[in-house]
């Protein structure tokens, strides 16, 4: 169903009936939606045409005495076709402006930063997954001797991630070697994603068993060595507490305690974040549509943020499905563009 299905006085009762209930939190009768709206229809008018969106599955009661209440659909219908636009205030520009502030900054510390705004600015939880091996192309490698047969590998990435990883070796080598080798690797692999970088490693290693080119030998086995792990994708959630401690669960013991087990679950909840990464429009899962126990009554606002062209990861909040809905929307869009421009054309001056 679409609102277009709906006639124009549907929308009007439906919207009114969201935007009241998002408001109060409590069941929204016929004669508040008169009284609270710019709607000029009788409360008998109001009352039937309720009743017909609750027959369509838009809204519900928690009991018979009470109002209604927007269902997961009635949520969806609003979303889709019947939310207003919320404009992002300056201050709220200001507030984001902070997660750029150190123009010094790796990647990591912008976007932990961008989610905590995010999350401060919502009340809600701040979501945000890290650039995968598929996202991160290879920038430049620096072998660093830290003691005997010890080596450290600084790994950067063109998005400006930086992994640091200690390298055991069967031999000691000089500094002098080392950078010798560093740019042979920076040279020979640039533009390459990191996991084509390990795969590339792997195969010529296999291939060249007999090469007795020393520096050759060398190099592939210590960048062996530095992308012998392929990390996986980093989940950053801040502010969870926020969502703990809305009406919404406060409450509900035990509703609580199932939504602190999806929190915990980060390995499921990546996997939601990842279906983000397939469509370049902000992404809304509203209660059932997470498909994540514990998440029934938490709507999901999330948006891919890029470098140049190329998308590296999501951004988002996690809430209760009773939020404003077109200023989640506008915040989380705000927030993957500012990323996104960062990313792509560094700090602004």
């Amino acid at each position: 169903m679409k609102s277009s299905d709906l006639t124009a006085r549907s929308q009007e009762i439906l919207r009114a009936v969201v935007n009241i209930y998002v408001e109060k939190g409590e069941p929204v009768g016929s004669r508040t939606v008169a009284k609270r709206s710019a709607i000029s229809f009788s409360p008998a008018t109001i009352r039937n045409i309720m009743s017909d969106l609750a027959e369509a599955g838009l809204l519900t009661k928690p009991h018979v005495s009470a109002g209604r209440m927007p269902t997961d659909l009635g949520y969806r219908i609003y979303v889709d076709g019947l939310m207003g636009y919320h404009e992002v205030t300056l201050e709220e520009r200001l507030s984001m402006g902070r997660s750029y502030s150190n123009q010094a900054a790796q990647l990591e510390q912008v976007l932990t930063q961008a989610s905590r705004i995010l999350s401060e600015l919502t009340n809600n939880a701040g979501l945000v997954i890290l650039p995968g091996e598929e996202q991160l192309h290879f920038k430049h490698i620096e072998f660093i001797r830290m003691a005997e047969r010890k080596v450290l590998a600084v790994i950067v990435s063109k998005s400006g991630m930086v992994q640091n990883r200690i390298v055991p070796t069967d031999e000691d080598l000089s500094q002098e070697e080392l950078d010798r080798i560093s740019r042979y690797l920076n040279e020979e692999f640039k533009d390459l994603t990191l996991r084509e970088l390990r795969q590339r490693v792997i195969r010529r290693m296999e291939q060249d068993r007999d090469n007795f080119d020393m520096l050759y030998r060398r190099a592939l086995e210590l960048s062996r060595l530095a992308f012998l792990e392929e990390p996986e994708e980093t989940l950053f959630v801040e502010g969870a507490s926020r969502v703990f401690s809305q009406p919404d669960f406060a409450d509900d013991l035990e509703k609580l305690q199932s939504l602190y087990r999806a929190f915990e679950d980060k390995g499921k909840l990546v996997r939601i974040l990842d279906r983000c990464l397939d469509s370049p429009m902000v992404t809304i899962l509203i209660g059932s549509e997470n498909a994540l126990e514990g998440m029934a009554d938490c709507s999901l606002v999330a948006q891919r943020y890029y470098m140049d062209d190329r998308p590296l990861g999501t951004i988002g909040i996690i809430g209760p499905k009773r939020m404003r809905y077109e200023r989640m929307v506008s915040l989380v869009e705000w927030t993957a563009s500012s990323v996104t421009r960062y990313l792509s054309e560094g700090p602004p001056p």
